[in-house]
């Protein structure tokens, strides 16, 4: 089973992304690096030493699911079954991709792992080992079937960024997929520069993201599109979520007011937003990368 990884990049910080290539890179039969409008391409040296790394540049974001349909839509056409996506700050564990193959077949669309995030201690994940199906996973350290990717109708490039990950899920398993998770492999990851508020007088858990005024902007406005999406998923939980995320910024967040304005505009024109569902087109499946060692 040949696999491809790819990894999105966007100003990454050349020690971590660094690590994370190397974390992958032997793990994989092809990386496929995906630059999504970065200003800093410090990083463009040290690439070129690596054999079989190839390069797509964007010129300017496109945003998360765009460029994950570049990965997959690259991946299908080149005979890869299982795509591994990665954000550009993390880092595989050795043998991952070993476990990975271990599970899949023909009825799973995604596998995800245990997320260990530097900046979050999430108790409530201590003690799970095994594999089993859950709603969703997200992106980073996903292990995509390609054909359910094609099948599915792809990734959202309506939604930018933010639940990007909740919503391909949701299309896989409407097209008939089961969504898995194994705790036999982890991830290290990182979410921002957040903490974790773990006790509060409303809520038991409050997760602080920091994240700037365009991140919340899609983040709020997507929560309200994927309702219009998808009837089973509960309103009341997106209704809860939204609660927290502004408590979460009048409480504890530094910049109140613009992102305050930014997620009310996010939700706002999630009213005019009309669901879609197939995003996959020609560009995806006819698309030209190049060596690194040739840029």
């Amino acid at each position: 089973m040949e696999v491809l990884a790819g990894i999105i990049l966007f100003n990454p910080d050349k020690k971590r992304l660094l690590e994370n290539i190397n974390a992958i890179y032997k793990q994989v039969d092809c990386l496929l690096l995906i630059e999504n409008g970065s200003t800093n391409l410090d990083y463009i040296d040290s690439i070129k030493e690596y054999n079989n790394i190839i390069y797509i540049n964007n010129h300017a974001s496109k945003g998360i699911a765009y460029a994950l349909n570049q990965i997959c839509g690259y991946a299908y056409t080149h005979g890869y079954k299982w795509a591994l996506t990665l954000d550009q700050d993390s880092v595989a564990t050795p043998g991952m991709v070993d476990v990975y193959k271990g599970i899949a077949n023909d009825e799973i669309g995604i596998i995800g792992c245990k997320i260990e995030d530097r900046n979050y201690v999430d108790p409530q994940m201590e003690g799970y080992e095994g594999t089993f199906e859950v709603p969703w996973v997200i992106t980073s350290a996903s292990f995509t079937n390609t054909e359910a990717w094609f099948k599915s109708g792809g990734f959202d490039n309506e939604m930018f960024i933010d639940f990007v990950d909740t919503d391909i899920c949701y299309c896989m398993k409407k097209a008939g997929y089961k969504i898995m998770t194994t705790y036999n492999t982890k991830l290290i990851h990182e979410i921002g520069t957040g903490t974790t508020i773990k006790y509060h007088p409303i809520f038991k858990r409050l997760q602080i993201e920091n994240h700037n005024p365009t991140r919340k902007y899609y983040r709020e406005r997507n929560l309200i599109y994927i309702i219009k999406k998808y009837n089973n998923i509960s309103k009341n939980i997106i209704l809860k979520i939204i609660i927290k995320d502004i408590v979460a910024v009048i409480s504890y967040e530094r910049n109140k007011l613009p992102k305050l304005r930014a997620m009310m505009k996010g939700l706002i024109d999630s009213l005019s937003m009309k669901p879609k569902y197939q995003h996959i087109n020609d560009e995806f499946l006819n698309i030209k990368a190049v060596e690194c060692k040739c840029l």
